[in-house]
C-alpha cells in the first residue's frame, strides 16, 4: 500500500518503479517483502527486454522515456562527472565518455566525410536504480551505441556480418535466464553484461588496428599534424610564401591546396590514397559560415579572431582538415585533431 501511494503521489514512473519497490522490498514483515520482491522481478522484466533491444540491436523503445539510456547528451553530465565513466572499456585506452562524444556519426556520401548526427546517446541518470552501478551503466551504454554505429555504417561486404559475432542468441538466451531469477544478482548481471561488452570491444579491436590500419594512420597523423615530414612543409612554405603574406581572398584556399599538391609531389610523397584524404583550409573574411565552422573532420582552427576581422595574413587562416574514414572517427575526434 504505501509503496503504490509513494508511485502515486511523486508519480514515479520507468525504471524509478524499480528503486521504490527495492527500497520497500528491504524490509519489513516476510510476506509483505515476498510480495514485492514478486513485483520486482516482474519490473525487471520490463527492464531486461529494453537492455535486450539496446544492446543487441542498438535499438531504444522507449517513448515513454522510462530507460536509463536516453538519446541526446546527458543533462548537466551528472553522469559524467563520476570516476568511473573513465573506465576503460577495453578498446586500449578508449572509454566511454571518449566514445559517448561522437557517436553514431554519418557518411556523408557525397563528401565522403564524417558529420555528427543527431543520434547521440547517454545515460538518464536519475532512472537508474541504486543497485546498477554507475560503472555497469557505462557498459550497457557503450555496447548499444556501438551494436548501432556498426549497423548504420556496415555498407561494406568485407564487413559483413556482426559486431556481436553471431552471438545474439546466447545472449538473448542469458539476458532471459536473468530475467527468470526470482531476485535481481548484480554479479550474475555484470558478468553478462562484461561479457557482451568485451565481445563488442574485441571487435571493435580488430575493425581499427586490424582492418583500419591504425597505426597507418597514427602516423599520418604524426606526419602532417606533428610535422613529421618537416621536409613536405618546408618545400610547402617556400611555394606558399608569397600568396600567404596578404589578407586570403577567395581564390588563396585553391592555390595553397595545389602549393600543397606540388610539395608533396616534389618530396616524392605520391600516395594517391592520401593525399585526397588531406585539404589546407583558409578561413576568410565573406566565406560562407558553414565552410568557416569547418564542416570537415578535424580541421584546425586558424588563430583567434573576430568573425568579422579580416586575418591579416593567411598564415593566420590557415587550417589542415584531414578526412577520417569510419571506424576510426571514434579514436580521432574533431576535438582530439584540434589539439
Amino acid at each position: 500500500g504505501i509503496t503504490m501511494e509513494t508511485i502515486k503521489s511523486q508519480k514515479i514512473h520507468g525504471c524509478q518503479i524499480l528503486e521504490t519497490v527495492y527500497k520497500h522490498s528491504c524490509g519489513g514483515l516476510p510476506p509483505v517483502r515476498m510480495a514485492l520482491e514478486k513485483i520486482l522481478a516482474v519490473c525487471h522484466g520490463v527492464m531486461y527486454k529494453q537492455l535486450a533491444a539496446w544492446m543487441l540491436h542498438g535499438l531504444l523503445l522507449d517513448q515513454s522515456e522510462e530507460f536509463y539510456v536516453k538519446q541526446g547528451p546527458s543533462a548537466g553530465g551528472a553522469a559524467a562527472n563520476q570516476e568511473e565513466d573513465e573506465e576503460d572499456l577495453g578498446i586500449g585506452g578508449l572509454s566511454g565518455k571518449q566514445l559517448k562524444e561522437l557517436q553514431d556519426l554519418r557518411l556523408i556520401e557525397e563528401e565522403n566525410m564524417l558529420a555528427p548526427s543527431l543520434q547521440q546517446f547517454s545515460l538518464r541518470a536519475e532512472m537508474l536504480p541504486s543497485y546498477v552501478p554507475i560503472r555497469v551503466a557505462e557498459k550497457i551504454l557503450f555496447v548499444g551505441e556501438s551494436v548501432q554505429m556498426f549497423e548504420n555504417h556496415n555498407h561494406s561486404p568485407s564487413r559483413a556480418g556482426s559486431i556481436l559475432k553471431h552471438q545474439e542468441d546466447m545472449f538473448a538466451t542469458e539476458l532471459h535466464r536473468l530475467k527468470q531469477q526470482p531476485l535481481f544478482s548484480l554479479v550474475d548481471f555484470e558478468n553478462l553484461i562484461d561479457g557482451i561488452r568485451s565481445t563488442v570491444a574485441e571487435h571493435l579491436w580488430t575493425l581499427m588496428v586490424e582492418e583500419s590500419d591504425l597505426l597507418g594512420q597514427l602516423k599520418i597523423i604524426k606526419d602532417f599534424y606533428l610535422l613529421g615530414r618537416g621536409e613536405l612543409y618546408q618545400v610547402f612554405i617556400d611555394h606558399a610564401q608569397h600568396m600567404l603574406k596578404t589578407p586570403p581572398t577567395a581564390v588563396t584556399e585553391h592555390d595553397v591546396n595545389v602549393a600543397f599538391q606540388q610539395a608533396a609531389h616534389k618530396v616524392l610523397l605520391d600516395d594517391d590514397n592520401l593525399l585526397p584524404l588531406l585539404h589546407l583550409t583558409i578561413d576568410y573574411q565573406g566565406k560562407e559560415s558553414k565552410d568557416a565552422t569547418g564542416t570537415r573532420e578535424g580541421a584546425t582552427p586558424p588563430q583567434e579572431s573576430s568573425p568579422r576581422e579580416v586575418p591579416p595574413t593567411g598564415w593566420a587562416a590557415l587550417g589542415l582538415a584531414y578526412k577520417v574514414q569510419w571506424p576510426l572517427h571514434i579514436l580521432f575526434t574533431p576535438a582530439v585533431l584540434e589539439k
